[in-house]
């Protein structure tokens, strides 16, 4: 009876808050067939009510890292150093997914934005961008790794006239957290 109770509570707080469990779906870089791909996932954490907040338990974490990244900076082909959460304060991110290009071209200087319609022999790419504002613009789980991605990574862009601030939380273990997949390409 009490779970039922907190249940109705919990959906009621949500939608007296105009929110609802949609809102909550996070942009992800993850692969499929050693390519990276960037899909939208809705996580599968249940609310719960703590410290005067609805909170969602997305997985284990480990230590932060706040991170600066001067204007304009393009680091090129990447991938996830682990599954990790990033979340943008300050700036603004340019992903492309599956990367267009084949080198890793670390810290280039100032190239212009990667095209949008490139197309490798069996990925389609697309673009996201994530800075500060809603969940769904300022969030995104990071887990395309070299070990999955092994064919091509990502490309990141940092093409904001002002540095880019970000935090990077690594899950324990590169534990992915329970999602379902919404749709592919970066949430809108």
């Amino acid at each position: 009876m009490k779970q039922r109770y907190l249940a109705a509570t919990y959906a009621a707080v949500l939608t007296t808050a105009n929110i609802n469990t949609s809102s909550f779906a996070i942009t992800a870089l993850s692969s499929r067939e050693g390519y990276s791909l960037l899909e939208c996932w809705k996580l599968s954490s249940m609310p719960v009510e703590a410290m005067d907040a609805i909170n969602f338990n997305i997985g284990s974490t480990t230590k932060a890292t706040w991170s600066v990244i001067e204007p304009h900076t393009t680091v090129g082909e990447a991938w996830a150093p682990s599954v990790q959460l990033s979340i943008i304060l300050n700036g603004l991110i340019r992903i492309t997914a599956p990367s267009p290009i084949s080198s890793n071209s670390s810290l280039a200087t100032t190239p212009p934005l990667c095209p949008t319609n490139y197309t490798n022999s069996s990925q389609q790419t697309s673009v996201a961008y994530i800075m500060p504002g809603t969940i769904r613009s300022s969030v995104l789980i990071a887990a395309d790794m070299k070990t999955t991605s092994y064919i091509t990574g990502h490309y990141t862009e940092f093409p904001s006239n002002e540095p880019t601030v970000l935090i990077q939380i690594p899950f324990v273990d590169n534990l992915v957290p329970h999602h379902v997949v919404l749709h592919e390409g970066p949430c809108k």
